[in-house]
């Protein structure tokens, strides 16, 4: 972002942080009769766009461009007028790069028309208000990678994972470098040397994302490498889950192991086997370049990385920090553990309708009738209930909507992302009905619970006629609503907070596993274009398709499926079992832990598995092992073609290929936490919601799923959100009757004066 100010000058004394590189955005400048190529053309390959680039370097601490020198020059060179603000702007283009197939002419005539169309143009570029299409050309990354160099550059398309944990394919428009702060400018041995360079991008309505947060369309990949990389993604997630243990201080307990290792391993053992080197010679092809292979790659185990993050101290995933994550959380996740849940949802029910069955009762036969004067305590009370109505505008309204802002997934918080996953796997319908109910509860429950709960708090309070008794009513609610957050916090519960990582890992998995792909060939064949009856006859026309329990439990013991440490943990665990060794029994074979204690007792009634177990089903090794090498490999002769030069560039053909793109929705790429949130809740509102979350199961015919989705959707979710608009309007009615009351020195209670006149009216006139 550029700040402007007076004067100064551009040699690098102010701008961004000590080393920071700024790459623009640009494509061509006509100056004098010149022509210079200064950024991106259509093509995202650079020897078909033979891009130059001016890398502008500024050592200082602040980011300021002084607009003085950048649009009339610096010191006693300073031009005067149009013509020398001309000037000054056509350098800036030409140093920065930043404009595209800006034409600036010889022509002197000071016209301030031109130089505001230079300027207009030059921001459009960087900072464009039209909606940009790409064509599938445009999406493919290929190429050479060059030491200590960004990896995208300006135009180039990527993926942006947003707050919602969704991504969403958007243009680069500036690429930013700086150095470590480690780095010191100054030390006569760096003198000459380039430090080791981060790199941050602008892209979208996005700033200074980082390079973690972006990966290569997954269009361009598809085009380029085929399907086959996805069917190992999900052969890799459950070889995954199979790896991972619930087992504190083994070293593939989920806290320990490294997931990126272990991906990457199963990555290079399925691109060196013998039945996959079709894949192989056209990964290691020279038109993918050493970059188009390193996007694969860091595209499919993306996934991954975030599950290894999970398990990682880090500010990002700290669920010790969070105090939102409650009881129905767990359950969410974990899709066990009914009972506690169930304890607490009844408590937090039962205490505030006993509360305002008292209330209702004193009020019968000791409130206030409309219209008479309110004693000395009564009027006292009513002072410290507006008092407590006061504090409940800037305290209960703001938190009440923080939560609900959370729960949309639009936060920057652990329990909104937590959120965002669980509704991802919410709209594959893949969950099950523990998980389903566990979903919804959480969010209710911090949502239209509390403001429920805070509309009978203030009619408690309206009715209390006390004032010690006001505050003690005003804590008493405050107590229950955080009940189900407090829970968890006690040290018996999950002190390490390993259960609801675990819990978040094993979701992670579940929303990238496509299972009912994997329980149908028909859907199979359709996902990953291979033929149908080629599946089901290497399947051996298994009715269960990749979900069978026979043959995952035969296949488990299987050392053809085995890497060679895997193979060693099995002959080890099957001594130390003869042996009756239960320390070794411990080390070499996967223990079973469930969360919630019934559960285990009960595990066969309630057909709960444990933890890092639920996919069991889908093991099959035996059809896994032919399935992954069955999509077909694309030509790369129709991807490619040749230039004038000779040089391998992506084939203009492509230039015809137009959205629909996976990811790629300019209606829905607003990546602003507010804008995500306010669109999450017109879309429950008018009903939209519904249709997303029941289309899915309605899909896989999974009738009783889409049934409690429907219902859900049509009654509990809405007014969920509905409820959030009412709230407002009646505290403030609230207010409104409890200072009249004040004032007037009378009870009055325009609730019961409106029933009143409804009433009086209905008998004139019935």
């Amino acid at each position: 972002m550029l700040s402007f100010d007076s004067g100064g000058d551009c040699s690098g004394e102010s701008g961004k942080e000590e080393g920071t590189e700024i790459n623009y955005v640009g494509d061509s400048i006509n100056v004098d009769q010149r022509s210079a190529m200064i950024g991106p053309t259509n093509s995202n390959y650079a020897r078909s766009k033979k891009l130059y680039r001016k890398k502008i370097i500024v050592k200082s601490r602040k980011v300021e461009i002084e607009a003085e020198e950048t649009l009339f020059g610096a010191g006693k060179d300073k031009p005067h007028g149009i013509k020398g603000m001309q000037s000054s702007v056509e350098k800036f283009f030409r140093d920065s790069g930043t404009v595209n197939s800006v034409s600036v002419t010889n022509d002197r005539s000071g016209s301030v028309e031109n130089l505001s169309v230079l300027v207009e143009e030059m921001i459009e570029k960087e900072f464009p208000i039209k909606d940009q299409i790409p064509s599938g050309r445009q999406l493919i990354n290929v190429g050479e990678l060059e030491q200590n160099r960004s990896v995208y550059s300006p135009g180039d398309w990527v993926e942006i994972e947003g707050l919602d944990m969704k991504w969403r394919v958007d243009m680069i428009t500036r690429v930013i470098k700086q150095a470590p702060e480690s780095y010191d400018w100054n030390d006569p041995k760096n003198e000459g040397k380039e430090p080791k360079w981060t790199y941050t991008y602008n892209a979208g309505t996005e700033r200074d994302v980082e390079a973690h947060d972006l990966r290569t369309p997954e269009t361009g990949l598809l085009i380029l490498f085929g399907k086959r990389p996805w069917v190992w993604q999900q052969y890799a997630m459950l070889k995954l889950e199979n790896k991972l243990r619930f087992q504190k201080g083994h070293q593939d307990d989920f806290m320990e192991l490294d997931i990126q290792k272990y991906a990457s391993d199963l990555w290079e053992r399925w691109l060196e086997d013998p039945a996959n080197i079709e894949f192989k010679e056209l990964f290691y092809d020279e038109r993918i370049g050493e970059k188009g292979r390193m996007l694969l790659t860091s595209h499919i185990t993306k996934p991954f990385e975030l599950i290894d993050v999970m398990g990682e101290e880090n500010k990002e995933w700290d669920f010790k920090d969070d105090d939102n994550i409650n009881v129905f959380t767990y359950l969410s996740m974990h899709g066990s553990g009914i009972v506690l849940p169930l304890l607490v949802l009844t408590i937090q029910l039962v205490i505030p309708f006993l509360l305002v069955l008292d209330t209702n009762k004193k009020r019968a036969s000791e409130g206030c009738t409309s219209g008479e004067e309110l004693n000395y305590d009564l009027h006292l009370s009513k002072i410290m209930t507006l008092v407590v109505f006061v504090y409940y505008t800037f305290s209960i309204i703001p938190e009440t909507y923080t939560n609900f802002f959370n729960v949309a997934g639009a936060a920057d918080t652990v329990y909104s992302r937590l959120l965002s996953i669980r509704r991802g796997l919410w709209l594959q319908a893949d969950d099950n009905l523990l998980q389903m109910i566990g979903y919804k509860l959480d969010i209710y429950m911090n949502t239209s619970y509390e403001t429920v709960l805070s509309m009978l708090n203030i009619y408690v309070l309206l009715n209390t006629e006390e004032a010690i008794e006001v505050i003690l009513n005003a804590l008493a609610f405050t107590f229950i609503a955080r009940i189900d957050e407090d829970l968890i916090k006690s040290y018996w519960y999950d002190p390490e907070k390993r259960w609801i990582t675990a819990g978040a890992m094993s979701v992670a998995i579940q929303t990238k596993l496509q299972l009912r792909v994997l329980e149908s060939p028909k859907l199979f064949a359709l996902k990953f274009d291979i033929h149908e009856k080629l599946l089901r006859k290497v399947t051996n026309n298994d009715s269960n398709f990749l979900r069978s329990k026979y043959t995952s439990q035969r296949d488990a013991d299987n050392m053809e499926f085995m890497t060679n440490a895997e193979k060693i943990e099995l002959v080890c665990a099957s001594v130390a079992i003869k042996a009756k060794n239960k320390s070794a029994i411990d080390e070499y074979r996967k223990p079973k832990r469930y969360f919630g204690s019934i559960e285990k007792v009960l595990r066969c009634l309630l057909r709960n598995r444990p933890v890092f177990e639920k996919f069991a089903d889908y093991r099959t090794w035996s059809y896994w092992n032919k399935i992954m090498y069955l999509s077909p490999v694309p030509d790369l002769d129709t991807i490619f073609e040749t230039d004038g030069d000779e040089d391998w560039v992506v084939s203009s053909s492509l230039e015809e290929m137009r959205p629909p793109f996976p990811n790629f929705h300019p209606e829905d790429d607003e990546t602003n936490e507010w804008v995500l949130f306010v669109r999450h809740v017109w879309s429950v509102l008018i009903l939209k919601d519904v249709r997303d979350s029941t289309r899915p199961a309605l899909a896989c015919e999974h009738y009783g799923s889409a049934t409690f989705r429907l219902i859900d959707g049509l009654f509990f979710n809405w007014l969920s959100y509905f409820l959030h608009i009412v709230f407002p309007i009646y505290l403030i009615l609230a207010i409104y009757e409890t200072t009249y009351n004040i004032v007037a020195r009378i009870c009055y209670n325009p609730f019961f004066e409106v029933i009143y006149y409804v009433q009086v009216w209905m008998e004139r006139w019935f």
